[in-house]
């Protein structure tokens, strides 16, 4: 299988790293991972073992987003986290040259999709899109909340982060490590805390509540991958888009909140079979 290989590039400005994967042969397009949101994520610690499984047919890639791993860590204070990392990651598709390609994202990564493909007018050349336990904003439970909301700084904690997301599994250990050294570069955690900040006297946005409609605009296909053992969220949230149009599916999944760690034999072939089956002409 092919090993992710490092490489760096300017992305609407910005010092963007990203890990590519390869097939031996004329690749069947191009998927785009798209990583979580927590404290030490990054892009080759969510999806270092699910790209060599992927790349047996496509072209992989899996960036940093602005503020994680060993992209720039830069934060915007007055639009939303899905716009601004949006708006990095299709500058990030301009810059490699990549045209069309199917977009696969987990927890945060996935709402970012969901939020993209609603767009009036979507800035991504999706050809499809995955959100794995990423619901696009909404329906997480008060232990989702506190438990990713918040980290002490240390090892011990990063653990608690990430076993609160996976089941035991070969490799748990070298996650915790690299994600612990991910919040030890400058300005990663200060990034996400950042976005935190309210003004004292002006209360919380509202939140939008005719979600997930605007998905059903969406021009390309969509599955959408619940966790049926994941408490981060409520449970059978995917319901909220069952039956929201044709080209919208939806997937439950005995995992919790990351298989992608966990599972990604079993993701791979739910992905692969995805691909085939529902964007094939």
């Amino acid at each position: 299988m092919t090993t992710p290989r490092p490489h760096t590039v300017d992305a609407g400005g910005f010092t963007t790293r990203y890990w590519e994967s390869t097939p031996p042969h004329t690749p069947r397009g191009t998927i785009v991972l798209v990583h979580d949101g927590a404290f030490g994520g990054d892009a080759i610690s969510s999806w270092a073992t699910v790209m060599p499984l992927l790349a047996r047919r496509h072209r992989v890639l899996a960036p940093d987003m602005l503020g994680y791993g060993d992209t720039d860590k830069a934060v915007y204070l007055d639009r939303s986290p899905y716009a601004s990392r949006t708006a990095h990651l299709a500058a990030f598709c301009t810059a490699i040259g990549v045209h069309t390609a199917h977009f696969v994202g987990q927890s945060f990564g996935g709402s970012l999709l969901l939020r993209a493909l609603a767009a009036t007018t979507p800035t991504l050349p999706a050809l499809s899109a995955v959100s794995i336990c990423g619901t696009g904003g909404p329906w997480r439970t008060t232990k989702g909340i506190t438990e990713l909301g918040h980290f002490d700084g240390t090892e011990q904690d990063m653990r608690r982060l990430v076993t609160t997301m996976v089941d035991d599994h070969p490799g748990l250990d070298d996650t915790i490590r690299t994600r612990y050294a991910n919040t030890r570069k400058p300005g990663h955690v200060t990034a996400l805390l950042a976005a935190r900040l309210r003004h004292p006297t002006m209360s919380t946005p509202t939140t939008d509540d005719t979600w997930p409609s605007p998905l059903r605009h969406s021009p390309v296909p969509v599955l959408v991958v619940e966790g049926t053992r994941d408490d981060l969220l409520q449970p059978g949230w995917s319901r909220h888009f069952d039956n929201l149009a044709p080209h919208i599916h939806i997937h439950r999944m005995d995992t919790r909140h990351a298989p992608n760690l966990d599972q990604p034999d079993t993701l791979a072939e739910l992905l692969l079979t995805f691909l085939t089956t529902r964007t094939t002409p």
